[in-house]
């Protein structure tokens, strides 16, 4: 398991019985960003924590183990995370609970504009977290080279090596397939350097020694078997080949129909990639899926405008709240405000309309309720960012939908 799961699940388990007291903390600690050098962070946090009602423990004192505790846990080593989850709360035992995850990416709904630092004393405030388990998609890597082959699990950009996948292939197996790959990989340029690469310009051996034999064909049989397995056993949402051009070809055409669907990028091999640390894999992989979900937000959008679906906050709100929304896509930052009835959660873009329902509208934060309003009227959220998220807030009002009626 990975250790951000293991954290998540931890922090699922003691919040499940926190209703108030919990201080949750999330802080921009992006060592990339010039705003955050020198332990400029640490100071944001430190003032943060100093502007917010003191807390105290249940004799009504100032909690300081708390405190000593939350400071112990800022000034800890991090592995160049890009956000800080930060979260602390006494039970109604007195014992304490605190944990801190390092997250390798961004999250959704945080708003760390001002000052890069969101701290609140209250009711937990977990929606980040969980709607960042919902956006980030669970990723495979399949590296195809010679006698091994590696596969890599990623969830919000933490990479692990799976080894399971692999542990019924012998060692024998192996080497024959690297045979087979080196024979195959040689005709293969050979043929891409004939002028044309044209197969009937190969001499009759070179042909012969390049062909697929009966047992490469049930080996990959086997093969896209144990990835499928894996696949389910991961819950992997998207899968990425790297290996030689013929290779990772010729092995995806034995994946099932479902598995050639989640195939998102197929990566030429480079030099000594199965010397590489994981680390490594990942920062050549993770760019080029960057640039898969900016497209495929994209053309989300594209498909809203042809269905055609909804765009505009009181539109979409509307049919949100009459059960119409199957997709809820919204830009990253969410910075929009709506009234809303207290009574029953009734939102609308306007005072006018929500007056309809309810004498005394609030203005809020959309962000604090996008998560309970999605799960109560059953819509799929989607963030989009970068181009998208540009083209969603100047050309489509700032929220879009695809509608199930």
């Amino acid at each position: 398991m990975l250790t951000v799961e293991s954290q998540l699940e931890r922090l699922r388990q003691w919040a499940a019985g926190a209703t108030e007291g919990v201080l949750s903390l999330y802080a921009d600690v992006n060592p990339a960003k010039p705003e955050n050098a020198n332990g400029a962070w640490f100071k944001r946090i430190d003032q943060t924590l100093k502007h917010l009602p003191e807390i105290r423990d249940r004799h009504g004192k100032r909690d300081q183990p708390l405190y000593d505790q939350v400071y112990a846990l800022l000034e800890a080593e991090r592995p160049h995370a890009r956000t800080l989850a930060l979260f602390a709360y006494r039970d109604g035992h007195g014992h304490l609970h605190t944990e801190r995850l390092d997250l390798q990416v961004e999250l959704p709904v945080v708003d760390l504009r001002q000052g890069r630092v969101e701290a609140r004393y209250g009711a937990p405030y977990l929606t980040p977290l969980w709607l960042a388990v919902d956006e980030y998609e669970r990723t495979g890597i399949l590296l195809l080279e010679g006698a091994r082959w590696r596969f890599f699990e990623v969830f919000l950009d933490e990479i692990r090596e799976d080894e399971e996948l692999l542990t019924g292939i012998s060692r024998d197996e192996w080497q024959q397939l690297q045979a087979f790959s080196e024979r195959i990989t040689a005709t293969w340029r050979a043929r891409s350097a004939t002028p044309g690469g044209r197969c009937d310009k190969l001499s009759l051996q070179e042909r012969t020694a390049a062909r697929v034999d009966a047992w490469l064909h049930a080996f990959y049989h086997r093969l896209a078997h144990l990835l499928e397995q894996t696949v389910e056993r991961l819950r992997i949402g998207r899968l990425v080949l790297i290996g030689e051009h013929w290779q990772t070809g010729h092995f995806e055409s034995y994946l099932s129909r479902r598995l050639q669907q989640q195939v998102v990028s197929r990566l030429p091999l480079w030099p000594e990639a199965h010397r590489e640390a994981i680390g490594q894999i990942w920062r050549r992989v993770e760019p080029v899926l960057f640039e898969v979900e900016r497209q495929q937000e994209l053309a989300l959008l594209n498909q809203v405008q042809e269905q055609p679906g909804l765009w505009g906050i009181d539109p979409v709100l509307d049919a949100l709240q009459l059960g119409r929304v199957r997709r809820w896509i919204l830009p990253w930052s969410l910075d929009i405000t709506v009234w809303r009835c207290p009574e029953d959660g009734f939102v609308a873009a306007m005072p006018e309309i929500a007056q309809v329902v309810c004498a005394q509208p609030e203005a809020v934060a959309l962000r604090e309720h996008v998560l309970e309003l999605a799960a109560s009227y059953g819509a799929e959220l989607e963030f989009v960012r970068g181009a998208a998220a540009e083209r969603l807030l100047k050309e489509m009002g700032g929220m879009a939908a695809l509608l199930r009626w």
